[in-house]
């Protein structure tokens, strides 16, 4: 059991990862990893029962012309944009669960952190 969950973690990232990256890590696993996977490739266990599979979030970057859309991301995760790909609200809304459990000050460096986890599983631009 231990190796099943200490896998992904090392899998996920490296040894020179800030704070903010491991607590954005730790946040991925608890509200995004059953539908966008252990590596962020949309291959979470939950994604076949969704309408769209989930977005690869590891080519963000390279989706925007080789630039992480770091403002767009924010925007997703506090429900200001909508996920069009998923034709009906099925990605939750984060921030009005992270609203709910946190003070404004933490809600913002949860996204903040989760912003920078996914920053750093980007996947090096194709030759």
């Amino acid at each position: 059991m231990a190796l099943s969950l200490t896998l992904p973690a090392t899998a996920l990232g490296g040894a020179d990862d800030t704070p903010a990256v491991d607590w954005g890590r730790d946040l991925y696993m608890s509200f995004c990893v059953s539908c966008h996977g252990w590596t962020g490739k949309g291959d979470g266990p939950a994604g076949p029962a969704l309408t769209t599979p989930p977005a690869d979030l590891t080519r963000l970057s390279a989706r925007n012309g080789g630039k992480f859309p770091r403002t767009k991301i924010q925007r997703y995760l506090e429900g200001e944009l909508p996920v069009t790909a998923h034709g009906s609200r099925e990605m939750p809304i984060w921030g009005k669960v992270f609203r709910r459990e946190s003070t404004g000050a933490e809600t913002r460096m949860q996204f903040f952190a989760l912003t920078e986890y996914l920053e750093s599983i980007q996947a090096e631009p194709k030759p």
